[in-house]
């Protein structure tokens, strides 16, 4: 983690120094102080204050974005008495931050957050501990309020979980069940609906693409080809976990290309894994012969996925092929506060 810490006083750099020492980051100088704090919150994953929190109010208010993407913020008082979570407690890590800065400084973390203070299920952090993808960060505020309120929330996924880690107030169906609450939380790689006035959902990286494609095909028809393949066959972008091919195609454009512009990791997989691979791919007699492989697209997804569950064979377009695959995805887990 990325860390800048700012101070004001000579007793705030020291607090400054301390923490950095034991936290690891770097301690920036108190020229330029305004600028320092906009480079910083670009680039960094944590910002720690030691100062009044209305200087910090006041100097972040104009770099705020979301909650998705800001960095944490902590405000320290020059002895360290309270540490405040300021900014981006659970996605950004800022409420854990507090919490180990203050047991460090034998100090007391300030923090704000109800789910926290209520010590009741927080859906962000859950997703955060579980690398799911938050879909749809807006309807969070519905299932938080509901928990918070002491209302039930249904936990419809389609992956599985341990049971017996989640409280009482989130119960667990079937992903293909209607819930049973007016909030709900859905777990899926696929872009069925589930039928509730709110639903949260998460995706886990569950499925690997594997795409073969002509020499120098144009970028754009790959990209729309892919679009059009998981729109086809009903799978969410947020759950693509990387993409698949052969060793001829490392370097084609298209291809790199793609995975440039939707940040997706390239995964070549070996001619002598698909050689030696007994699942019965459906083989191109003119693939073997411009590759030497008896399949591209859909081997690779396989393989790429740690031998994972087929979702679909290969699929033609106009010179490209996509197959999909899913992984296996260890048991999601709920994770008590102060864990």
């Amino acid at each position: 983690m990325k860390t800048a810490y700012f101070w004001l006083t000579p007793q705030g750099k020291q607090l400054a120094e301390q923490l950095q020492a034991h936290f690891g980051g770097m301690v920036e100088p108190k020229a330029d102080f305004a600028e320092a704090v906009r480079r910083a919150f670009a680039d960094c994953d944590a910002l720690v204050f030691v100062m009044a929190t209305g200087i910090v109010v006041r100097t972040i208010a104009p770099l705020v974005q979301s909650k998705a993407s800001d960095p944490a913020v902590l405000v320290l008082d020059q002895r360290g008495k309270h540490v405040i979570s300021l900014l981006s407690g659970h996605l950004g890590g800022a409420n854990a931050m507090a919490e180990q800065a203050a047991a460090y400084l034998g100090g007391e973390a300030v923090i704000t957050t109800a789910t926290d203070v209520e010590h009741v299920p927080a859906f962000d952090l859950f997703a955060k501990e579980n690398h799911l993808t938050i879909e749809n960060l807006e309807e969070l505020k519905y299932i938080s309020g509901a928990l918070v309120a002491g209302e039930p929330v249904s936990l419809c996924t389609a992956f599985p979980v341990e049971k017996n880690a989640f409280p009482e107030t989130v119960q667990i169906q079937p992903f293909s069940e209607t819930p049973r609450h007016a909030c709900a939380v859905a777990i899926a790689d696929t872009t069925e609906s589930v039928a509730a006035p709110h639903v949260l959902y998460l995706r886990p990286k569950s499925l690997v693409l594997g795409v073969g494609c002509k020499k120098q095909i144009p970028p754009a028809h790959l990209e729309q080809c892919f679009r059009t393949f998981l729109q086809e066959h009903h799978l969410s972008l947020s759950a693509v976990e990387k993409l698949a091919t052969i060793g001829l195609k490392r370097e084609e454009p298209a291809i790199l290309a793609l995975c440039e512009k939707y940040r997706l990791p390239l995964e070549i997989v070996a001619d002598a894994d698909i050689q030696a691979c007994a699942y019965p791919f459906a083989a191109s007699a003119f693939v073997q012969q411009v590759t030497g492989l008896p399949s591209v697209s859909e081997a690779s997804a396989y393989l790429a996925s740690g031998c994972g569950k087929v979702l679909t064979g290969k699929v033609k377009y106009s010179g490209v092929t996509f197959a999909a695959c899913r992984k296996t995805i260890e048991p999601l887990h709920w994770k008590e506060r102060g864990q």
